[in-house]
């Protein structure tokens, strides 16, 4: 058993979804058809029909071409599965909630990141790949925050991770695509966290996702170590946190929001009491601060996106 042959195999013991289960079977498909070999006239039979002689076609092909059919299979399996994936994705997109991907090297401890922030339960355990399919969670970040986040706890990266698995896990990793910040999780107590970060950021280059806002938490704070902290030149901000203790997880929320912020303008407005309409949309889709009833109309001051900027952009004051 080679290194690809042991990962598929703890993706295969892990896998719970639907679509998790899916995407192992083809990658394990794909690597058994790159890697089938026959072993020789033994393996070989006579073809069926009258007058036939000779070697007829071998096991080998029968495989093949057993293994070509499944695959065909899954993969339209996949697409319809992929399809009902956008579907949520477009309407998590369009909901206007910030979305917010945990990634980081696997066992970084994302998952009881995700739970210690969320109040999930996540299956976090000290083990490789724990989790494989995304679970994605609403909370607000703060009780003074009036809009609510979306984190999402992703697949865990690994060094040289093959090809086919990146590919056949791609919907898994596309929310980190569509991820408004990502929330970087190294281990801290591991000595090598500064390879496991490169690794993170090289994966990132494949994705052409490193252009987001990062935070990067050092995990497992509360362990002890002689090994000094890697720096880090991507992240925007870099705190130390312990995920399993709960510390440190209320300034990386005001991080969070903080970032969020920064997207948005302020904005204050007089709306008219006749687009009755837009003022509803404003009060579900921005950030308030302030409003006030006034003879003009609704006096509103908010962080609008720049949609909402345009919309308010004649009755600003």
């Amino acid at each position: 058993m080679d290194r690809t042959l042991l990962i598929l195999d703890i993706f295969a013991k892990h896998a719970a979804s639907a679509e998790g289960k899916v995407q192992v079977e083809l990658a394990q498909l794909r690597y058994k058809l790159s890697h089938l070999t026959g072993r020789g006239k033994e393996m070989s039979r006579l073809g069926g029909g009258i007058g036939t002689r000779g070697p007829g076609e071998k096991k080998l092909e029968t495989d093949r071409r057993r293994i070509a059919s499944r695959i065909s299979e899954l993969n339209a399996e996949l697409k319809e599965i992929e399809e009902h994936r956008s579907v949520i994705r477009e309407k998590r997109i369009n909901s206007k909630s910030p979305i917010i991907a945990l990634i980081g090297y696997t066992n970084a401890g994302k998952s009881t990141l995700m739970n210690a922030i969320t109040g999930s339960n996540v299956l976090c355990e000290n083990k490789l790949f724990a989790t494989l399919d995304a679970t994605t969670r609403r909370i607000k970040p703060t009780e003074e925050s009036k809009s609510e986040y979306l984190f999402t706890d992703t697949v865990g990266f690994i060094n040289k991770l093959p090809h086919g698995l990146i590919k056949a896990f791609r919907s898994t990793l596309e929310e980190v695509k569509y991820a408004d910040i990502l929330i970087h999780v190294v281990d801290s107590s591991n000595p090598t966290c500064g390879e496991q970060m490169k690794v993170v950021y090289n994966l990132l280059d494949e994705l052409k996702v490193k252009d987001k806002p990062i935070i990067t938490v050092f995990n497992k704070s509360d362990k002890e170590t002689a090994t000094p902290l890697p720096s880090d030149n991507h992240a925007d901000f870099c705190l130390k946190i312990s995920a399993k203790y709960k510390i440190g997880i209320d300034e990386l929320l005001l991080k969070t929001e903080e970032i969020v912020k920064s997207f948005k303008t302020e904005i204050k407005a007089l709306i008219p009491y006749s687009e009755g309409g837009l003022l509803s949309n404003v009060y579900k889709n921005c950030e308030i601060i302030t409003t006030e009833h006034k003879p003009g109309g609704t006096y509103v001051e908010a962080y609008v996106d720049e949609e909402y900027m345009l919309r308010l952009k004649k009755y600003e004051v």
